[in-house]
């Protein structure tokens, strides 16, 4: 069984599978944020390569850290930091989770160039005090010829990303080829249905996750 994993280099680090090959279809790169964090009480980490590129990780001891799921609190753990996550993860249960803060805090959110702003916009309209901060970026390869043989013989293609998902419908995709694919998130699954693929989500950080995944077959 052929199992490739599309997510990108300094994304889920601490994620060890064996039996899945991966093969990332986009590049991550540091965007230089130098900021004094003294000032915030609130700190929110949108993915795990905002925290895998935060420079200030030492400066997080007395603020209030939330992040967006499993995964980007699980990066924090490796970094010694505790966080919050919401009981569904994603932006509306962030939403629900940082509404107590709201009015005493104030808030720093951490992400990628071109991040979901919905955090942002929704602090905003509350009245909260929030600044974003973008310390890195998502840089496409400049070619997919060479790569797309890769996933010639793939039976299953994982898209931990949506812009992953994007890049192989855009770029690799080949109608000949049988794939099964696995999304992580109902934002992703949702791009993935829109394009009309069957796809299959999956709890990306279960320990049975590859077992899950060949259960489909």
């Amino acid at each position: 069984m052929n199992i490739v994993d599309t997510r990108a280099r300094n994304t889920f680090n601490f994620v060890k599978r064996k039996n899945i090959k991966n093969i990332p279809l986009f590049e991550l790169s540091f965007l230089d944020h130098s900021i004094d964090i003294s000032g915030y009480t609130d700190v929110i980490f949108q993915s795990t390569p905002s925290v895998e590129f935060f420079n200030h990780h030492k400066d997080l001891i007395d603020k209030n850290v939330f992040a967006m799921g499993p995964g980007t609190q699980s990066s924090l753990g490796t970094k010694g930091i505790s966080s919050k996550i919401p009981e569904d993860p994603g932006s509306e249960g962030l939403k629900k989770l940082i509404k107590s803060s709201i009015g005493s805090g104030k808030f720093l959110i951490v992400k990628g160039q071109g991040g979901l702003n919905i955090i942002s916009d929704y602090l905003e309209a509350e009245g909260a005090e929030v600044d974003t901060v973008q310390n890195y970026q998502r840089v496409r390869f400049s070619s997919y010829y060479d790569l797309s043989k890769d996933f010639d013989s793939a039976d299953f293609v994982i898209f931990p990303s949506r812009l992953a998902a994007e890049i192989y419908f855009q770029e690799i995709y080949n109608p000949d080829i049988n794939s099964k694919f696995v999304t992580i998130s109902s934002r992703i699954k949702d791009y993935v249905d829109s394009l009309g693929f069957e796809n299959s989500q999956l709890d990306y950080f279960a320990d049975n996750f590859e077992s899950e995944i060949l259960n489909l077959t």
